[in-house]
């Protein structure tokens, strides 16, 4: 039974990271960070975290999310953290998050949009991904542009883009949060 935990220091920004994820988890909690975030990992025992990166609160020394990094790395060093950042100082955010022990750092706002949970026009997933879209999907987890992508992997941008959308359907997923959620829980990525 896969469990996500999603971390934001307020509800609005729970509920704006949960849009981009589906039913595809049976359980899919908002915590607030700090105690609410360390007693849910012990109740749920998450098999994702995602973290809102781009909303407002901080701790001393640094943003919230980075205490949440921690708190999750320390309490249960094998579930894996997404950070979904804003496009602010994002490059920064997204070095700092795979530094800090996230699997990958996401930008809020994909392309495609979030879609409602159980929204229509979903297919059945499948992991049957070519190399290629396990790249294009690599380059998403490390919260690269679809440009960023295409130059690391010496492609066209429409191109990346046409393996994008290959991928979003074989995983039936919504957009790049989703994509990357589903990549995680269905064992495509680790």
């Amino acid at each position: 039974m896969p469990v996500c935990l999603i971390v934001a220091p307020d509800a609005a920004a729970r509920e704006r990271v949960a849009r981009g994820v589906d039913a595809g988890f049976d359980t899919v909690h908002g915590v607030g960070p700090g105690a609410e975030l360390a007693a849910a990992i012990e109740r749920e025992r998450p098999d994702l975290v995602l973290v809102a990166a781009d909303a407002h609160g901080t701790v001393p020394g640094g943003a919230y999310w980075i205490a949440v990094l921690d708190t999750v790395r320390t309490a249960a060093p094998d579930v894996a953290v997404l950070v979904v950042g804003g496009p602010a100082d994002e490059h920064q955010m997204a070095g700092l998050a795979l530094e800090r022990g996230a699997k990958g750092f996401l930008r809020g706002g994909e392309e495609t949009g979030p879609r409602p949970f159980g929204a229509p026009g979903r297919r059945p997933a499948t992991t049957e991904l070519s190399r290629r879209e396990l790249d294009v999907l690599l380059g998403m987890c490390e919260g690269l542009s679809n440009s960023e992508i295409a130059a690391s992997l010496t492609l066209a941008e429409d191109t990346v883009k046409t393996h994008a959308r290959r991928l979003f359907r074989k995983l039936g997923a919504g957009d790049r949060a989703d994509a990357v959620a589903r990549g995680f829980r269905q064992g495509i990525l680790h």
